[in-house]
């Protein structure tokens, strides 16, 4: 059968990693199979008093909508290399950054229940820094986005490792055409679970560990 063009199609993988051929992105979500992703954390500055960027997901999405996530991820295309996905950066939220400019983390495997079948993916974890960085010049994809946050590191963290029980974040609602400013009360809950490898690596990164 040929390839529908309308249609994503994912490079996918064994649970070791091992390329084992490509599928349309409906399969791959149907029958849990392994596959890549993207995510990119944006901040002010590395220490705990940078200010870390989350997007709100937007109400339509298939998986987790409405809860705050990664400053900006997506799928790798079948043939894509893991620094290409910094296009998703530019998709949603209208800011250009260079390859050279991602600090990776690592990758970490991830799976989750969605209805009746597995989400496998190996996210390939990225920060970038962007020390002028100011939510307003963000053109957020109205489509993909309900929202554009940011709060410290420090506040993250400790909402991520259970040492606070809510922080408030600031930034705007996105609406078509325009943003509104906008702020929140957050408790991790609010948050897309994320495993506790996925978030020390990002804790031993903004602390100066890694």
């Amino acid at each position: 059968m040929g390839k529908d063009e309308r249609e994503e199609w994912l490079d996918i993988f064994t649970n070791e990693m091992i390329p084992c051929g490509t599928a349309p992105r409906s399969m791959v979500h149907e029958r849990g199979l392994w596959h890549q992703t993207f995510h990119a954390w944006i901040v002010t500055g590395r220490g705990a008093g940078g200010r870390l960027v989350v997007q709100l997901r937007g109400p339509h999405k298939d998986t987790n909508p409405l809860r705050l996530d990664v400053s900006a991820a997506g799928h790798l295309e079948a043939g894509e290399s893991p620094e290409e996905g910094v296009r998703e950066i530019e998709e949603e939220l209208g800011l250009h950054v260079a390859p050279g400019s991602l600090h990776k983390l690592g990758v970490v495997a991830h799976e989750a229940r969605l209805g009746s079948v597995w989400d496998r993916e190996f996210n390939h974890l990225y920060v970038v820094v962007v020390p002028d960085l100011s939510l307003d010049a963000l053109r957020p994809a109205v489509d993909e986005i309900a929202g554009i946050y940011e709060l410290s590191v420090r506040d993250f963290l400790d909402l991520a490792f259970g040492r606070r029980h809510e922080a408030v974040l600031t930034g705007y609602r996105v609406f078509p055409g325009h943003l509104q400013k906008d702020a929140r009360t957050a408790r991790w809950t609010d948050f897309v679970p994320r495993s506790r490898a996925y978030l020390e690596l990002l804790q031993d990164f903004f602390l100066g560990k890694g």
